[in-house]
């Protein structure tokens, strides 16, 4: 499966899994050019350690990947209508709307949030309208499942395993069941914790749960 993701992806999952290890949400997002070279990097941070003096101070709440990303673009120097936000899941409406006043146009995300995810404001006021923004979803099945998985298990070791008081949880079961419960299945055996201990890069992380994706 790794080898299947394109540069971006890559990259944005490098994050994730750097979050994730970092004990923060594993969401994470990176800008492109309109070659496709990286040109900026974010990811959660709302309770990571502060890295680079552009991170947003950990444990700010808007320390979101979408805002880190997008607030480490250099507006002068780069073409905003060409250049691409690729992040990893569905944006809140702070991040749909920091993306929006960007000036960016294309949007890519691997894995839907039915509880939080707000692509579904484009359109909905005069303002939101007039700008030619093109969304694209999910094209993975396999990679949206694994983002899916490793949210629900940092969320259930949040909450000692109590899903049962979680509505975002329950938001995303109606959604996608199958990361929901690979989820579940990750925190009760420890999985994610134990490659995370053992020091294992995101690839190696993928190799190794993939096959319970598919």
């Amino acid at each position: 499966m790794w080898a299947s993701l394109s540069s971006p992806w890559q990259a944005t999952m490098e994050l994730v899994w750097e979050a994730y290890c970092d004990n923060c949400l594993p969401i994470a997002a990176v800008v492109t050019n309109a070659d496709g070279i990286i040109i900026a990097r974010g990811r959660n941070r709302i309770r990571g350690k502060r890295t680079n003096p552009q991170d947003i101070r950990p444990g700010n709440r808007l320390a979101h990947a979408e805002v880190e990303a997008l607030n480490g673009l250099d507006y002068d120097r780069v073409d905003r209508h060409s250049c691409i936000l690729y992040t990893s899941t569905e944006p809140c409406p702070m991040c749909l709307g920091t993306f929006y006043m960007s000036g960016l146009r294309t949007l890519h995300y691997a894995s839907r949030d039915p509880y939080a995810g707000s692509v579904n404001l484009l359109g909905t006021t005069p303002y939101l309208s007039h700008k030619p923004i093109h969304i694209v979803g999910p094209t993975s099945p396999e990679l949206e499942i694994l983002i899916m998985a490793l949210y629900v298990e940092k969320e259930l070791r949040d909450l000692n395993g109590n899903s049962q008081k979680h509505v975002v949880l329950r938001a995303w079961k109606q959604v996608a069941p199958q990361g929901v419960e690979l989820g579940k299945t990750l925190y009760q055996m420890g999985t994610l914790r134990q490659i995370r201990d053992a020091g294992s890069s995101v690839q190696e992380m993928i190799d190794t749960l993939i096959y319970q994706v598919k």
